[in-house]
C-alpha cells in the first residue's frame, strides 16, 4: 500500500510521511460490492476503516422488526468510520454497508496497539486527527436531530399546513444549508403543482406558472420521482438539457414527499455553489420528507373538507 494513497483520506492528510508508512505497512485493504456489509450492528469493535473509493451507508436497526433499518450518515471517498473500538471495543452500535463498489482499508485494534508500541506520538497524531473530524461529526447530528425535533412538534400542534410546511423549509434551509427553497405539492384534481411555500426566491409570474405546469426540472422530478442530489446543474444530465425555468442555481436538492407509493409533492433546496450539498444533506431531507409526508396527505384532506363545506354553505345561502 503506497502512502500517497492514505493521503487521499481527509482525517491522514495532517500526518507525517514516516507515521503514513507505518500505517500503510499495517493496514488491509479490501474491495467491496454493492450492499456488502463493512460489519453489523453489535458484532465485534475491533477495527476501523477508511475509504479509498466508493460509499458507506452507517444505518441502525429500527425497534421495529418489519421496518427498514434507519440512515445515520452516508460516506464517501475520504472518510473513516468505527473509529471507537479503538478507544473502547464495544460491540458496534451501527452497521456499515457499502453502497456502491467500494474499496476500503482496515486497522485493526491490534495492529493500532502494535503502532502504539513502536511509536507513541505517530498514535497521538492519529487520534488527534480523528477528535477534530468527530467534532465535526457531532455538531452536524446535533443540527439534524433539532431538525427532526422542529418538525416533530410542528406536525403535532401545526394549525395549517402553511405553518408545518413552512417549518419544514426553514429548519430544512438552516440545517443543509441552502441559499433557497421551496415545496410544492401535486393538485389532486389536475396535473398542476401547487407552490406552497417558498424561501429566498422572488418569481414572477411566469415562473409561478412554469412552476405549476411542471416544466423544466420539475418536469424531470415528477418522471423520475426520487432523492436527487444535483452538484452543478449546467453540467449534470438529464438536467443541463431540460428547459430553463430563471432561478435555477449550480446546486440542486430534490426530495420527494409520497406516502404509501402516492406522490404529494417536492421539497427543492437550492445552492450557489457547486457541490454546495453533500449526500448527509440529501438523507435529511429525505428523512423529513418521509416523516412529514402523512401528516401533509392529513392537513390537505383537512383543507379539502374544509373548502367543500364553505363552497355548500355558499350554496345555500345562494
Amino acid at each position: 500500500m503506497k502512502v500517497q494513497e492514505l493521503k487521499t483520506i481527509a482525517v491522514l492528510q495532517g500526518i507525517d510521511d514516516e507515521t503514513l508508512s507505518r500505517l500503510a505497512a499495517l493496514m488491509e485493504r479490501k474491495d467491496y460490492t454493492d450492499g456488502a456489509p463493512v460489519f453489523t450492528e453489535a458484532g465485534p469493535g475491533d477495527s476501523v476503516h477508511f475509504i479509498v473509493n466508493g460509499r458507506v451507508r452507517i444505518e441502525k436497526r429500527a425497534q421495529s422488526a418489519d421496518a427498514p433499518p434507519k440512515t445515520l450518515a452516508v460516506l464517501e471517498a475520504g472518510d473513516y468510520f468505527g473509529e471507537m473500538a479503538l478507544l473502547d471495543q464495544k460491540p458496534r452500535s451501527a452497521s456499515a454497508v457499502v453502497m456502491e463498489n467500494a474499496t476500503i482499508l482496515r486497522l485493526s485494534k491490534a495492529a493500532f496497539d502494535e503502532l502504539q508500541r513502536s511509536s507513541s506520538d505517530a498514535v497521538l497524531n492519529l487520534l488527534f486527527a480523528m477528535i477534530r473530524t468527530s467534532g465535526d461529526r457531532i455538531r452536524r447530528l446535533s443540527a439534524h436531530l433539532i431538525v427532526y425535533d422542529e418538525v416533530g412538534k410542528a406536525i403535532g400542534e401545526a394549525q395549517d399546513l402553511a405553518q408545518l410546511l413552512k417549518v419544514i423549509l426553514d429548519q430544512l434551509s438552516a440545517a443543509c444549508p441552502a441559499d433557497w427553497g421551496l415545496v410544492v405539492l401535486r393538485s389532486q384534481f389536475s396535473h398542476h403543482l401547487e407552490l406552497r411555500n417558498h424561501l429566498n426566491l422572488e418569481l414572477t409570474p411566469e415562473q409561478k406558472e412554469a412552476i405549476a405546469e411542471g416544466r423544466g426540472f420539475f418536469g424531470l422530478a415528477l418522471q423520475n420521482p426520487k432523492d436527487q442530489l444535483v452538484d452543478n446543474f449546467a453540467e449534470q444530465e438529464p438536467f443541463k438539457s431540460c428547459q430553463r425555468i430563471g432561478f435555477e442555481t449550480p446546486a440542486l436538492l430534490l426530495s420527494p414527499i409520497a406516502c404509501e407509493a402516492q406522490l404529494l409533492g417536492l421539497i427543492v433546496l437550492g445552492g450557489h455553489s457547486r457541490g454546495q450539498f453533500d449526500l448527509n444533506a440529501l438523507n435529511l431531507t429525505r428523512g423529513i420528507a418521509r416523516q412529514a409526508a402523512q401528516a401533509i396527505l392529513n392537513a390537505r384532506h383537512r383543507e379539502e373538507e374544509h373548502a367543500r363545506s364553505r363552497h355548500a354553505r355558499q350554496f345555500v345561502r345562494f
